[in-house]
């Protein structure tokens, strides 16, 4: 057979199944923009200067929309094939060998995939730049976002799409290498058969998706849910599909053993169509879930982070003006004191110059012990035995405390005050250094604990005095241990400023106030001098939130309406036999249309489900954003669960009127 021949056999072949090559190349063409979104997303400058925790986001993400379209064009392709079988086997028999038929396949592959790639990484850009321009639009944020065009990452794009279509090739000539002319004449035919129920694969999927259940629900460090969030997810989906696949067609067969209710004519069309077919449906409904998943999770974390910035900025701001004090090494807890002494003076005297006055100074020393708690003891380990996430000792003395709360406590010198966040004191002794302490538990967590605490176990604990810290850091500062621990020091301040002097104050601030001397370091912040860059960051964060919901909502959309388009033509002949024996139409249409209900329902549900039970390790994740409003998250998640609901019961009408009109 001549190259020529073959390429004109090839595109006939493409012409004449239109009907089906159209829908798969349309989805080919999407979910290739779609990943060529994702990737100009990673390469994207707003993007890299926001965060590198984001771009890692966005690579993670990249590699879920990678396996999800290997997963989705391996399904479609299926359809295709299953189509085309009886064609291929015709032309087997009319004298074509097998290898000139691989040859048809490998240039319909060719085409398929390279209008496709193109099609798709020109698409992408395209949407991409109009959902920038939109989002820019609507948000009115501080920065203007722009989608920046990267030829790495279409050639990215081009080689993992080029390597799908060159696994579905292989794929389609093993259907036809391993398989006899008549067996491909009947390739039409296949799904017809009751498919086997797989106890393992569905034992395998609970495992799967307990385990990323587990995964979520158990973290408690910050940290530790940004390294296992992408875990959890890879058990999830693969969860996901196992229990669709296997579970699903457990289910419909316990259904069918139910006599009294599979007997009906309702069920019986509708039970056993999804059973004949199940493979293909839960494959497609998997997909329409994790989507659906990525999009409420996408726009919910998002939107939370947007709304909650000026938690954000009061958790990490406690007063309009803040100073942050550092020290170097071998200073003590009574230097530092006079040294917060004369910085306040100083702010005293600037503030007055500046015309306005200091109304509430507030200070306090501490010493952060960085290490590993076991057995109600602080050790310092070496740096090859540290942990990436440590322990975390914070050592503040009992006269800053009682300023700071309010309070007039008293201590021995052989006594602490403990507050637990994250490490457990379990005896009434403490050991700190080369001294034994007796513990009195704090219930209300303390002024002085800061965000930071949040992000690793941490025990904070109030001395007698800062003499005592100081000892205990002679203790830990040895010559055979390089680490240092040393003072360091916060101070906290409001003003009689009103709304139009803050900006301009704290600008003062900041040029004036720079290190005291050479032994202290001071760094000074404004809460109004972070509010628009925190707004820019978190405005960035919802940009691109609801950048990927839309586009994994039109995923969802692309998906179900495949579904239904395949579905509508597998279940056609089946249905028109059943009127011909005498079933009328409205009871076929009835069971047709439960049909559709139940497909509606199922992912929606389990998305729902999935989302419950990634709270935790998203609440976790926030926290990192000083975000520590529980009920923020759940209120915003549940609003996206019901619009994502809303919009694919649009969906669903809409693509379930094409299958009905198929079908009937």
């Amino acid at each position: 057979m001549g190259k020529l021949f073959s390429t004109k056999l090839a595109w006939r072949n493409i012409q004449s199944n239109k009907q089906v090559y159209l829908p798969y190349t349309l989805a080919a063409t999407i979910t290739v923009s779609m990943f060529q979104m994702m990737i100009s997303l990673i390469l994207n400058d707003f993007v890299q200067d926001r965060s590198s925790t984001l771009v890692q986001l966005f690579s993670m993400g990249a590699i879920v929309v990678g396996l999800f379209s290997l997963i989705f064009i391996f399904y479609t392709n299926s359809f295709l094939m299953k189509r085309r079988k009886k064609e291929l086997g015709l032309y087997n028999i009319l004298g074509l060998e097998k290898k000139h038929i691989r040859k048809v396949l490998l240039l319909e592959n060719l085409m398929i995939g390279a209008i496709s790639i193109a099609l798709g990484i020109f698409l992408g850009n395209i949407l991409g730049q109009l959902s920038f321009l939109f989002l820019n639009y609507l948000l009115q944020l501080p920065v203007v976002m722009t989608y920046s065009v990267s030829w790495l990452g279409a050639g990215v794009t081009a080689a993992v799409f080029m390597g799908i279509f060159l696994l579905t090739l292989i794929y389609n000539t093993a259907q036809v290498t391993f398989s006899n002319p008549i067996t491909l004449l009947k390739g039409g035919k296949e799904g017809e058969k009751e498919p086997k129920s797989s106890p393992i694969l569905f034992i395998l999927g609970l495992i799967s998706l307990i385990s990323g259940y587990t995964i979520s629900m158990t973290i408690d460090n910050p940290v530790q849910a940004i390294l296992q969030f992408f875990l959890a997810v890879l058990l999830v989906i693969i969860g996901t599909y196992l229990i669709f696949t296997a579970g699903s067609i457990i289910v419909l067969k316990l259904l069918k053993k139910n006599k009294a209710f599979y007997y009906q004519p309702g069920p019986f069309i509708s039970v056993s169509g999804m059973l004949y077919r199940m493979k293909q449906h839960a494959v497609g409904l998997a997909n329409i879930t994790i989507l659906a998943v990525m999009v409420i999770i996408a726009i919910s974390t998002t939107v939370t982070l947007f709304v909650g910035t000026e938690e954000t900025l009061e958790n990490r701001f406690p007063a309009e003006n803040t100073n942050s004090l550092m020290t170097n090494y071998g200073l003590s807890g009574s230097e530092v004191e006079a040294s917060i002494q004369e910085i306040t003076e100083h702010i005293d005297e600037l503030t007055v110059d500046f015309g306005l006055e200091v109304e509430s100074m507030d200070s306090f020393r501490f010493v952060n012990l960085i290490g590993k708690f076991e057995n109600d003891a602080f050790n310092t380990v070496s740096p090859e035995e540290r942990e990436f996430i440590p322990d975390m000792v914070l050592l503040v003395p009992l006269d800053d405390y009682n300023r700071m709360e309010r309070t007039s406590i008293n201590l021995e010198d052989n006594e602490v005050l403990v507050y637990e966040a994250g490490i457990e004191v379990n005896s009434d002794r403490l050991g700190l250094g080369d001294n034994l302490f007796l513990v009195n538990e704090l219930e209300d967590r303390p002024s002085v604990v800061g965000a930071e605490a949040d992000l690793s176990d941490t025990l904070v604990v109030i001395t007698p005095s800062a003499e005592a810290i100081d000892e205990i850091t002679a203790a830990y500062n040895t010559e055979e241990d390089p680490y240092v621990m040393y003072w360091q020091g916060g101070m906290y301040w409001e003003t009689t400023a009103t709304e139009g002097d803050v900006m301009s104050y704290g600008k003062m601030m900041q040029a004036a106030i720079g290190d005291h001397g050479e032994e202290v370091g001071v760094f000074y912040e404004s809460r109004s001098g972070n509010r628009e860059e925190w707004y820019s960051l978190n405005g960035g964060f919802l940009f691109l939130g609801l950048f990927l919901g839309g586009l994994f909502t039109v995923g969802a959309a692309l998906i179900t309406y495949f579904k239904q388009v395949s579905e509508g033509f597998d279940d056609r002949e089946r249905i028109q036999i059943m009127q011909k024996v005498g079933l009328d139409k409205e009871t076929t249409k009835r069971a047709t249309r439960s049909q559709i209900v139940w497909m509606f329902t199922l992912p929606i549900v389990t998305a729902a489900l999935h989302t419950a039970f990634a709270y935790s390790i998203l609440q976790k994740m926030l926290v990192l954003f000083s975000i520590n409003n529980p009920q923020l998250l759940i209120t915003v998640t549940i609003a996206v669960v019901a619009s994502f609901a809303f919009i694919y019961w649009i969906i669903y009408r809409i693509t379930s009127k094409v299958y009905l009109k198929i079908v009937e």
